[in-house]
């Protein structure tokens, strides 16, 4: 990375710093529980089932993970409506047995984050070399192949629709076990540090793979002051309003090598601005590691999220993919600009006039994204995300069409009871989402993309049919019906100015039609140990748009310790 663009970031980033900081710092206190809980622990499902069925209602759900001080205080305002209702002689929830599903789902989360939710000093300095653990088996036939490159647009990511969520690299066809151990470090109430590594044993296919490997998942410091946080390491984000969403972090998005500053928890401003509610914001710098186009290249992405009523939270982000090995370099304005979108979506590029400076070799996003729960339906949600990719102000209309991407689920939390909950849900991905015709590595890392794993061109339709006796455990049914293309486009300008673009598509075949159906079977005993047993089958139709038809498979067993 150029010096003047490392001034530029470190300047954002102390900026950042002390806008975060400086309206709430005050008279908040360093409090235990620093380290951050990854993506993917069974406590956010808790979280996420304890704000469908209405007992929460200041969390922020488009921004994870969470630390554990931020889960403490969650519990926290969960326990506080249960008494509250107690103490009223009413009802928080409808009748007696959403009341009791919810109670097992909170007293789960009071076992695990209980001294974090009560304030109750940990001890410092506090070691955890055995914080958590998990063992997993894992059984596919499933190939990995990378995406179609609908505008001549590789991405270096492989299609793997099948795949248990993962923070490691993708599995390979055959059978493999696997070992995660996590360890915990906080030698002070506002410092922690954290790690987690896979050991894996595998018999693959192709026997020129090898049988063993080993891989560090998560490894960050994170430091805490007033609300402020700063995380440095390896570690991963999510930006979903719904399990298995997101377009920018998804919910299962491999870990990033980065340095991030965010609130630790939700804050509400003052003032005029008081009506935007609570507001959580995060700034992210990374390193996307070695690729073969533009090793190296780096990720800004910074998110703004607010709750201005109970029901409702809203969402922006903007993310900005640039750099790497071989890139052209460009004026400090530019890059600058180049990272402020208000701005860079109204000037004129220029990437080809080599009288005048080069625009900054980038790759843009920017999006929206919005979760709404409507009591009077039973708590039914409605939660959806909106990207655009590749911006300019001139051809806005088109991406905000066939070009963007966007995703909406609808969550039913209770179906009679709440022991049973459907999610329906639909992905339309636009055609340069992700993709680039510079940065062809694309929004990826270690061969996974950083958002949607359906990735560009495609379509998805999925329903989730969930049963949950007693919050104890699960059985849940998942079926997609995924639909990719295979056709390709031209584009260029239509002036001599190089302002007005366009796009046509020149050719195509067959659309390849996959068919997916997973059951899985969730048993959690107790809040630390969980077993999960989860079954898939796909049947694909003109597979890899050759006219064949392909049947594959997916076999997961796995037992984990607070996890």
């Amino acid at each position: 990375m150029s010096s003047p663009l490392r001034r530029a970031i470190a300047r954002a980033i102390v900026l950042a710093a002390i806008v975060l900081a400086a309206p709430f710092a005050a008279g908040v206190s360093l409090a235990q529980g620093t380290t951050l809980v990854p993506p993917g622990d069974l406590a956010y499902s808790d979280i996420d089932r304890l704000l469908d069925l209405g007992v929460l209602d200041s969390v922020i759900v488009g921004q994870r993970p969470y630390s554990r001080h931020e889960f403490g205080r969650l519990v926290r305002v969960a326990r506080a409506t249960f008494d509250r209702g107690a103490a009223t002689g009413g009802r928080v929830l409808p009748n007696e047995e959403w009341e009791q599903h919810a109670g097992i789902v909170l007293q789960r989360l009071e076992t695990r984050f209980g001294d974090d939710a009560d304030g109750r000093a940990n001890g410092y300095p506090l070691f955890s070399l055995f914080d958590g653990a998990s063992l997993n088996f894992t059984s596919t036939n499933a190939a990995r192949r990378g995406f179609p490159a609908p505008h001549t647009r590789p991405i270096e990511a492989l299609i793997d629709p099948l795949a248990l969520p993962r923070l490691a690299q993708p599995e390979v066809p055959g059978r493999s076990t696997f070992l995660e151990l996590s360890q915990r470090i906080e030698p002070a109430s506002w410092l922690s540090f954290y790690a987690r590594e896979r050991i894996e044993y595998r018999t693959p296919l192709d026997t020129t793979i090898t049988r063993s490997r080993g891989e560090l998942l998560v490894a960050a410091a994170y430091a805490r002051f007033g609300n402020a946080a700063l995380s440095v390491g390896r570690q991963p984000f999510a930006w979903a309003q719904s399990d298995g969403d997101g377009l920018f972090f998804s919910s299962d998005a491999p870990a990033i090598d980065q340095i991030s500053l965010q609130t630790d928890a939700p804050v509400q401003l003052r003032g005029p601005f008081g009506a935007l509610g609570a507001i959580k914001a995060t700034l992210v710098l990374a390193d996307l590691g070695p690729t073969s186009v533009r090793s190296h290249s780096k990720l800004l992405a910074y998110k703004v999220s607010t709750r201005p009523k109970q029901w409702l939270e809203l969402g922006g982000t903007f993310m900005n993919h640039f750099g790497g090995e071989g890139g052209r370099r460009s004026s400090r304005g530019n890059l600058i600009v180049d990272f402020l979108p208000f701005i860079d979506i109204f000037r004129r590029h220029n990437y080809t006039d080599t009288t005048q400076t080069f625009d900054v070799d980038s790759d843009k996003m920017l999006g929206l994204d919005a979760r709404v729960r409507i009591a009077p339906l039973g708590g039914m949600t409605i939660a959806g995300e909106m990207l655009i990719d590749d911006f300019d102000v001139h051809i806005l209309p088109r991406l905000l069409t066939g070009y963007g991407s966007s995703t909406v689920h609808l969550i039913f939390p209770s179906l009679g009871t709440p022991a049973v909950a459907l999610r329906l849900g639909a992905r339309h991905m636009g055609t340069i989402t992700y993709s680039h015709n510079v940065l062809t590595n694309g929004f990826a890392t270690r061969a996974r993309l950083l958002g949607n794993a359906l990735g560009p061109d495609a379509k998805e339709f999925s329903g989730e049919l969930r049963w949950a006796p007693a919050a104890a455990g699960a059985l849940v049914f998942e079926a997609r019906e995924q639909i990719y293309s295979n056709a390709t486009y031209g584009g260029g300008y239509t002036d001599s100015t190089q302002v007005q673009t366009t796009y046509y598509k020149v050719s195509r075949t067959d659309d390849e039609r996959r068919h997916i159906a997973i059951a899985t079977l969730l048993v959690r005993p107790d809040a630390d140990i969980s077993l999960s047993f989860r079954a898939g089958l796909q049947y694909s139709d003109n597979y890899a748009f050759t006219g064949s038809k392909r049947r594959d498979y997916v076999f997961n067993a796995s037992i984990r310790l607070r996890q």
